[in-house]
């Protein structure tokens, strides 16, 4: 199986990405030009590998959610897989819709032998995991443990512990059939031993009972069971009838129930009719019924008192100024008063003068002021009766609009008077639907109440005629037949006794068999799993030759030891010239160990799959210490296989431009650089 194509849209850093996948192994290299202080951490080289991983098991490596998956600031992402396989001719598209919101979604396409793509039907997004890994035929922990590799994950061959290397050797060599069979006690098989005691005593006690029938049957009394199955059938005919009657006089009773149902609906309808006649009739009393609007009046009114209060401010205005002048002349009259008052007549000529001023001057004055005063006096009069004319205009505007506002009101109060009478009716209206309803709905259970008396007396009609068929066809019984059958049936399980018998000795025989082959077997699964762990070793060795290194794999594995027990312990060691523990080595040294151990194991893998395995291997930065010329030989090994392989690395190295996969970051948007 190969992978041909990956398309992400708002996946991580990538904006869009279309890459197609070559059969030969690429370093993968990142330059972080978003944050140059990065270099290559974050330039988004591992977002592929995740975008895979997605599309085929629904997780990722980076223990996020799903929702962490889509570009910062975007709705939705887009992951889509197009993977093939030569053996069934067969091409898979697989295509993820993220959402930040919601639930994602899946679709899932196939195309045989080169044809259209037909969309794979599936109930729930379970059932659609389940069937892309059913294609690949590889589960999740052997993708992400042997073709998806990363550190977060990855455990060396050379350090995983002896059970994790003995559950790996045993997948290749088959061993995991018969392992732990030296550990065997035999207790399933005493189980299994006790069982069969067990139905042999259960037959025993079976055949007892059948014989105590087969007894009964002989010395059964045929005459006096007739009779009182005869007698039986009698009083179930008796008892049918009886309850026949009974259920005639409530399907009477219902029948009368109904009528009466019937009339008290009619007179219910009636009321309705004549309810809802005289609710239209007020209705349409209510709606004719015009509301007094005097507004318009009102307004009116308010600005004549308005007016009305400007001319009584006038008049009293203008009162006052005269009030002021009469004052003022008052005040003269009574100083020419005080003057003339102190008038001196000469003694001589009787002519009277004053001190100050001439008298008939005086004198002329004081008429004319005594004139001016009563003409004073005539316009502070004449503005007092306009004033309270005014006044009483006034009051009679403000009566005016108090007579308006009330005739509003009342008109209002009979609107809402009439409105009480109408809810009054609609309540009659209600209550006479209700009745209606009320009804219609006894009358629904009456008539089903009526259909299930009728299926009742049809079923028993039909029971009453079975009984008499019964009964007019009864006759005395022949047990010859009966005691035959149990006769027969002793017999069976005479055989079936005999044959639980024969079972108990069989597996007795087989515990005394096992116990002699323990270690026959020990013996045999170290010989499977020694042939895979000579295989692992070809291969791994072969893979360092590859790589230009001197070093070698001695993978060693059961042993026979001197008193006859075996040694269930897998060691792996590293050789140049001794052997040598695999930490004991440089980082690059054991970074060539430990794609040699991967690329053994997968293709031990790959052997094993019906359909040759996946094409396709990723490494993202487990190869520490690895410098740039080592990188080179783990890709000169791994070109050999002719697969399409990502091995992720913040080493650079341009001189190797062939074998690179440049991935870009600029302004946060990852891409593939073209070399």
């Amino acid at each position: 199986m190969k992978l041909n194509r990956l398309i992400l849209d708002n996946f991580l850093t990538y904006e869009h990405l279309d890459y197609s996948f070559v059969d030969r192994p690429l370093m993968v290299q990142g330059i972080n030009l978003t944050d140059e202080l990065q270099k290559s951490n974050g330039s988004g080289k591992s977002g592929m590998a995740t975008g895979i991983e997605f599309c085929i098991t629904a997780q990722n490596s980076r223990d996020v959610r799903d929702i962490e998956l889509v570009t910062y600031g975007e709705k939705e992402a887009n992951a889509e897989l197009f993977a093939s396989c030569d053996v069934r001719k067969e091409s898979l598209h697989i295509k993820w819709t993220i959402k930040v919101k919601g639930s994602n979604l899946l679709e899932l396409k196939i195309s045989k032998n080169g044809g259209e793509y037909q969309d794979i039907s599936f109930s729930n997004i379970n059932d659609g995991k389940k069937a892309i890994l059913d294609w690949f035929a590889i589960s999740k922990e052997d993708l992400f443990s042997y073709y998806i590799i990363n550190k977060s994950r990855f455990k060396s061959f050379f350090k995983s512990s002896n059970k994790e290397k003995v559950d790996l050797i045993n997948r290749f060599s088959d061993a995991s059939i018969i392992e732990g069979l030296e550990k065997i006690d035999n207790s399933k098989l005493q189980e299994e031993f006790e069982q069969a005691e067990f139905d042999v005593a259960r037959i025993v006690g079976k055949i007892e009972l059948l014989q105590e029938s087969l007894s009964l049957e002989v010395n059964r009394d045929l005459d006096s069971d007739f009779l009182e199955e005869t007698e039986a059938l009698s009083r179930d005919i008796y008892d049918c009838k009886d309850y026949k009657k009974d259920i005639g006089l409530d399907l009477r009773d219902e029948q009368e129930f109904k009528s009466k149902i019937e009339n008290e609906l009619k007179k219910a309808q009636k009321l309705l009719t004549s309810e809802k006649e005289i609710l239209s009739k007020e209705s349409k009393i209510v709606d004719d019924f015009k509301v007094v609007d005097n507004s318009t009046k009102i307004l009116q009114a308010k600005d004549n008192i308005k007016l009305l209060q400007e001319e009584i401010q006038m008049f009293a205005d203008s009162e006052n100024e005269y009030v002021e002048k009469k004052n003022k002349i008052k005040k003269l009259i009574s100083s020419i008063d005080v003057k003339l008052a102190g008038q001196i007549d000469c003694p001589k000529c009787e002519h009277g003068f004053v001190l100050d001023g001439d008298i008939s001057t005086l004198k002329t004055q004081k008429q004319s002021a005594t004139k001016l005063l009563e003409r004073v006096d005539e316009k502070i009069l004449e503005y007092r009766k306009n004033f309270n004319l005014k006044e009483v205009e006034e009051d009679n505007q403000r009566s005016y609009v108090r007579e308006l506002k009330d005739e509003e009101q009342n008109s209002l109060s009979e609107k809402r008077s009439l409105m009480n009478i109408l809810q009054g009716f609609e309540s009659n209206v209600r209550r006479a639907q209700s009745s209606v309803d009320s009804h219609n709905s006894k009358l629904r259970e009456n008539s089903e109440s009526i259909s299930k008396i009728k299926s009742k007396l049809i079923d028993l009609e039909s029971t009453l005629k079975s009984k008499e068929d019964e009964l007019k066809n009864l006759k005395p019984k022949d047990n010859r037949d009966a005691i035959k059958k149990l006769e027969l049936d002793i017999d069976n399980e005479k055989l079936t006794k005999a044959k639980y018998e024969k079972l108990r000795s069989e597996i007795g025989d087989k515990i005394y068999e096992r116990n002699q082959w323990i270690t026959n077997f020990k013996q045999f699964r170290g010989y499977l799993a020694n042939q895979s762990l000579e295989i692992i070793e070809f291969h791994c060795n072969r893979y360092l030759h590859d790589m230009g290194s001197d070093l070698k794999v001695k993978l060693e594995g059961f042993k026979t030891l001197a008193n006859g027990s075996i040694k269930d312990e897998i060691t792996a060691k590293v050789v140049r010239g001794v052997d040598r523990s695999f930490s004991s080595f440089s980082g690059g040294e054991r970074g060539r160990l430990l794609f040699a151990s991967i690329l053994a194991n997968r293709h031990m893998i790959n052997q094993t799959h019906p359909y040759g395995g996946l094409d396709y291997l990723c490494i993202d930065e487990i190869f520490e210490g690895v410098d740039s010329l080592g990188l080179k030989h783990l890709l000169k090994s791994a070109r050999s296989l002719e697969i399409s392989a990502h091995i992720i690395t913040h080493v650079s190295d341009e001189d190797v431009s062939d074998d690179i996969l440049t991935i870009v970051k600029e302004n946060g948007k990852s891409t593939i650089k073209n070399n």
